[in-house]
C-alpha cells in the first residue's frame, strides 16, 4: 500500500480490533465458553493489571539443539617413573665385556669365564644421560685375571617399557700398568670424568701401581644417531664421549677435517671441512677394531692440545676436498 493511503487512515487500527473483539465475543457465546476479558481499554490499546505476576515466557522453539556430549577421553599409558632404574639389581643385567669395537663377550657374574677370569660389579651412580627425561645409570665392571686387572665404566640407559640397554663402549678403563680413572661422578645431563692416562715415553718410568701423569676432566652423555648409540663428550656433543687415549707431544699442522662423534661409518658427521690442528691418539686396545675410522684429537688453530676434543676421521677424509 502507498504511504499516502496509511497517512488517509489514522482510525483504521481501532476500527479494525473493536470489529474482531465483536466476532470473538458472539463466537464463545454460541460455544458456551465464557468470554476473555477486553484486554483493550474500548479504545484498542491494551490495558495492565498493575498487582498482576506476569506469565512467564513460552520457550522458544528457535533455539539450537544442545550439543552432544564428548565421548571421554582415551586414557593413556601411565607416564614412566623417571627413577625406576633405580630399583634395578645391576648384578641381574646382561653383561657384555667390551674387549674393543669389534669384539665384546657375554658376562657371568657367578662363574669364571673360559680362561678363568672373574668379574664383579661395583655401585651405580644415576642422571639422564640421553635426555630423554628417565635417570640412566653408570657402573663399574671389573675383571680379574691372577696379577691382572682392568676395571671399565658403562652407562646403561634406562628404556620406558624393557630391560635398561647397555652403552657396549666404556666411557672410562682403570687397567694395571696403565690409565687409572680418580673418580666418576653424576652431573647434569650426563656423568664427570675424572682420569689420570699414561703417556708413552713421558711415563714409562713409572712402575705399575702408579697412575699416568696426563689428566683429564671431562663430562659424557649418550647420543642416538639412526641405529647407533655412543658416548659422546658432553661440553661439545660433536665429540667422542669414550675412552680416549692420551697423544704425542709432537708437532703438528692444521689440516681440514671430515670426523665423527661415532666410531662407525654410519655416525653423522658432527665436524665438516673445519680447519684444525689434528693429532692421532697413542694406540690403545679399547680404540681398536673401527677400520677404516681413527680416533684423533683435534682443537683450534689458536687453540691447546689441552683443549683438545676426541673425534672419528677416515683419513682418506683428512686432507683434501671431503668427497
Amino acid at each position: 500500500m502507498p504511504a499516502s493511503s496509511l497517512r488517509h487512515r489514522p482510525h483504521s487500527a481501532p476500527h479494525a480490533v473493536g470489529l474482531l473483539l465483536a466476532v470473538l465475543a458472539l463466537t464463545v457465546a454460541c460455544t458456551g465458553v465464557p468470554a476473555a476479558p477486553d484486554p483493550t481499554d474500548g479504545t484498542g490499546s491494551a490495558t495492565v493489571d498493575a498487582g498482576a505476576t506476569p506469565d512467564p515466557p513460552s520457550p522458544s522453539t528457535d533455539t539450537a539443539s544442545p550439543a552432544p556430549a564428548s565421548a571421554p577421553a582415551t586414557p593413556t599409558p601411565e607416564a614412566p617413573d623417571p627413577a625406576a632404574i633405580r630399583t634395578v639389581d645391576v648384578t641381574s643385567l646382561p653383561w657384555q665385556w667390551f674387549e674393543n669395537h669389534h669384539t665384546t663377550q657375554p658376562v657371568d657374574l657367578g662363574a669364571p669365564d673360559d680362561v678363568g677370569r672373574t668379574y664383579t660389579v661395583g655401585e651405580p651412580i644415576y642422571s639422564d644421560a640421553d635426555g630423554d627425561g628417565l635417570e640412566d645409570l653408570a657402573v663399574p665392571i671389573a675383571q680379574t685375571d691372577g696379577n691382572g686387572y682392568r676395571e671399565q665404566w658403562h652407562i646403561w640407559l634406562a628404556v620406558a617399557d624393557g630391560e635398561p640397554l647397555q652403552v657396549i663402549a666404556p666411557i672410562a678403563s682403570t687397567s694395571r700398568c696403565g690409565d687409572a680413572i680418580t673418580a666418576v661422578e653424576p652431573t647434569a645431563g650426563g656423568f664427570a670424568v675424572r682420569e689420570l692416562l699414561r703417556e708413552p715415553i713421558i711415563d714409562d718410568h713409572l712402575d705399575c701401581a702408579t697412575p699416568g701423569t696426563f689428566a683429564v676432566d671431562r663430562g659424557v652423555a649418550v647420543t642416538h644417531d639412526g641405529e647407533l648409540t655412543y658416548p659422546v663428550d658432553l661440553a661439545d656433543p660433536r665429540g667422542w664421549g669414550g675412552v680416549c687415549p692420551s697423544l704425542p707431544r709432537t708437532e703438528t699442522g692444521v689440516v681440514t677435517v671430515w670426523a665423527a662423534a661415532g666410531p662407525d661409518v654410519r655416525a653423522s658427521l658432527t665436524i665438516d671441512g673445519e680447519d684444525l690442528f689434528v693429532a692421532a691418539t697413542h694406540p690403545h686396545a679399547l680404540t681398536e677394531g673401527t677400520e677404516p675410522m681413527v680416533l684423533v684429537a683435534v682443537w683450534p688453530p689458536d687453540g691447546s692440545y689441552l683443549d683438545r676434543l676426541c673425534v672419528w676421521v677416515d683419513p682418506d677424509r683428512l686432507t683434501g676436498a671431503g668427497e
